[in-house]
């Protein structure tokens, strides 16, 4: 997925991330859910250019090389599978 990048802006009070990709081109998502599984963060964010009924992404909170804290999208299958679950469980409650 092309939609790793650099967290140029993350409100979490707004519910808006804004993310600057490997190209330099910035992409501004609504954070939908966001998500603790394992001391792990998740955001669950959809673009908001999107013209039509958008696809979602789910994002996990990481630190690269340097320390800085960096938004890589999941793609893992497995992974996938425990945020689903996650958000199926937080919906039943």
């Amino acid at each position: 997925m092309s939609k790793e990048g650099k967290i140029t802006k993350l409100d979490l009070e707004a519910g808006v991330l804004v993310l600057e990709n490997a190209q330099g081109k910035v992409i501004e998502f609504s954070i939908e859910e966001e998500l603790e599984i394992e001391d792990d963060k998740y955001f669950i964010s959809v673009e908001k250019e999107a013209e039509e009924v958008a696809e979602g992404y789910a994002f996990r909170l990481d630190k690269d090389e340097a320390g800085v804290e960096v938004l890589v999208p999941v793609v893992d299958e497995e992974e996938l599978d425990k945020i689903q679950a996650e958000i199926e469980a937080l919906r039943q409650n």
